[in-house]
């Protein structure tokens, strides 16, 4: 009789405890902190439960002190995330955030490659200062500002939707191809090493902030389009 009562307190216990919210612990504390920061606990029960974060489409955690952001992943529904200004080495975990369009990634401890290629939507990187050699994205994206970088060559024709690319301040940056950009329109190449663009393939290009140096290879209806001038604040 005592083991069926203790039984039967177990299964209690067991229901009454799965059957509450739980409240998420997340590796990261500061992480954690800056949801609180941002309202995500609506009913303000102290927990974060699952329609909670299902509503979430936008997430600004600029300069939160982050350096994990495992559990980034139960925002299903997020299409804006910015993480500018934190300590974050890994960045995997956007990669499950399917409706991701908006991605800010700007001064971090990021490595020198970054494969974000499975966020199948995104369609805007911003990713200035964080040391990157190398990046995979896929091909529907539109804007690149990945200014301040360690890139030394950047092949942008694989991005067949990319409309504008921000290089500015990549000091090592020699070479950049944007022969098959058909929609590019508008390029940032200011303090870089480049000594020579083609861009006669790209027939939507409106302007181009570059240095009074660099050679422009034009096609014949191209005669018009000069490097811009502008002051560049880096």
């Amino acid at each position: 009789m005592k083991s069926r009562l203790t039984l039967l307190l177990f299964a209690l216990n067991f229901l009454i405890f799965n059957c509450q919210p739980h409240k998420k612990i997340y590796p990261d504390q500061n992480f954690t902190n800056a949801l609180y920061d941002n309202d995500i606990d609506i009913n303000k029960n102290g927990y974060f439960e699952e329609d909670e974060l299902l509503i979430v489409t936008n997430l600004d955690l600029t300069q939160k002190n982050i350096t994990d952001i495992s559990g980034i992943e139960d925002f299903k529904n997020l299409k804006e995330l910015i993480l500018n200004r934190n300590y974050i080495q890994d960045f995997s975990p956007v990669n499950k955030l399917e409706k991701l369009e908006i991605l800010g990634i700007s001064q971090n401890q990021n490595p020198p490659t970054i494969d974000l290629s499975k966020i199948k939507n995104l369609q805007r990187l911003y990713g200035a200062m964080s040391n990157l050699k190398d990046i995979k994205l896929n091909d529907r994206i539109k804007i690149l500002y990945l200014g301040s970088n360690n890139f030394t060559n950047f092949d942008a024709s694989k991005y067949v939707n990319l409309e504008s690319l921000e290089l500015d301040g990549c000091k090592k940056l020699t070479q950049v191809n944007i022969s098959n950009n058909p929609k590019i329109y508008q390029l940032y190449f200011y303090g870089t090493a480049i000594k020579e663009l083609d861009i006669s393939n790209n027939k939507n290009i409106k302007t181009i902030y570059i240095e009074q140096n660099v050679k422009l290879i034009k096609a014949s209806d191209q005669k018009n389009i000069e490097p811009s001038q502008r002051v560049t604040a880096y």
